[in-house]
């Protein structure tokens, strides 16, 4: 094996851990990285019939997705996010525990409760899961 400088060797760590594919390329992960909104995200919603129905707003950028339940609802406006922005699904994969927004637990609740039919959810900050 040929010598490495210690900084080539840290880089070389750090794109192995962050990796679990080898088609990720650790310079193309952190532009992706920095092409996600940073602006505040708001997402207004409401129940039709069996889905939850909501329109994504970033900026002046505006556009739509579905789910079923709560859970499936957050995670279809996080994958609308990242085709919006032109994320591929593998960097988007390794992006997901470190950018993913997630109602707080009072706009959850209203999201799961059917007696809710209209709201909204602002993210001014991303929540990063444990």
């Amino acid at each position: 094996m040929a010598l490495m400088s210690p900084w080539r060797y840290r880089l070389h760590l750090i794109r192995k851990a962050l990796s679990w594919n080898d088609k990720i390329v650790y310079e193309v992960l952190v532009h992706h990285r920095a092409n996600l909104p940073n602006k505040n995200i708001h997402v207004s919603w409401e129940k039709d019939g069996e889905f939850i129905v909501g329109t994504i707003r970033i900026g002046k950028d505006e556009f739509m997705t579905q789910g079923k339940s709560a859970r499936e609802f957050v995670e279809m406006v996080n994958d609308a996010i990242y085709a919006v922005y032109d994320i591929p699904p593998e960097y988007a994969d390794q992006l997901g525990g470190n950018f993913r927004l997630l109602p707080n637990e009072d706009d959850f609740r209203k999201l799961d409760d059917a007696a809710v039919r209209k709201s909204s959810l602002d993210f001014s900050h991303l929540e990063v899961p444990a």
